[in-house]
């Protein structure tokens, strides 16, 4: 089995929707449908996004897909953290804990999503993935990693504290749509 890790392009688009929605468990889904036309469902309307709108977390320039035998099977989304982030006022109120979070550490490359599609788990990709964050973080001049994750997924925090990353600071986790469960979002980092 061979693993390859490369940047995402537009023709990845689909691919990127569908991890950025495994990673984010759905947030994004209730924006998908305010942006949706007449004509386009929801993960239409999220593909199109990943193609064209820079501005957005999960375009396809901050995102590197890892291919395993020639098929995608997971992808890590990221970018350095600006100066001056801005949060904007017309956010989901369920949103707003995790920008906060996301934007908390201006310098440090914010891990926004990590994913690994289901019948690939358990092969290490995670780490690959985060691997090679980290050797993105450093090559753009970042004081560290920063990812935020749902206190309920142990499995992926013991990942990150396993990698070097440290607990640093929390806030509520607010319930969209019909998900409840977690608590808070927690946000760790890996200095360098």
């Amino acid at each position: 089995m061979s693993f390859v890790i490369r940047p995402a392009t537009r023709r990845d688009a689909l691919h990127l929707a569908a991890l950025i929605d495994i990673a984010g468990h759905g947030i994004e889904v209730p924006f998908w449908i305010d942006q949706s036309e007449e004509d386009h469902a929801p993960l239409a309307t999220a593909r199109r996004l990943a193609m064209e709108e820079e501005g957005l977390p999960y375009h396809y320039s901050k995102a590197h897909l890892l291919e395993s035998d020639g098929e995608i099977a997971a992808g890590v989304f990221g970018e350095l953290v600006p100066d001056a982030p801005q949060i904007h006022p017309e956010e989901a109120d369920y949103l707003i804990p995790l920008l906060e979070l996301e934007s908390a550490l201006p310098g440090y490359w914010a891990v926004i999503g990590i994913a690994v599609f289901p019948e690939f788990r358990g092969r290490g990709m995670g780490r690959q993935l985060l691997d090679h964050a980290l050797s993105q973080a450093k090559l753009k001049g970042a004081k560290g990693l920063s990812i935020v994750v749902e206190d309920t997924n142990t499995q992926a925090i013991g990942l990150y504290r396993r990698f070097g990353f440290v607990d640093r600071e929390t806030r509520p986790w607010l319930p969209y749509g019909r998900r409840t469960g977690p608590k808070t979002w927690v946000l760790l980092t890996k200095e360098f």
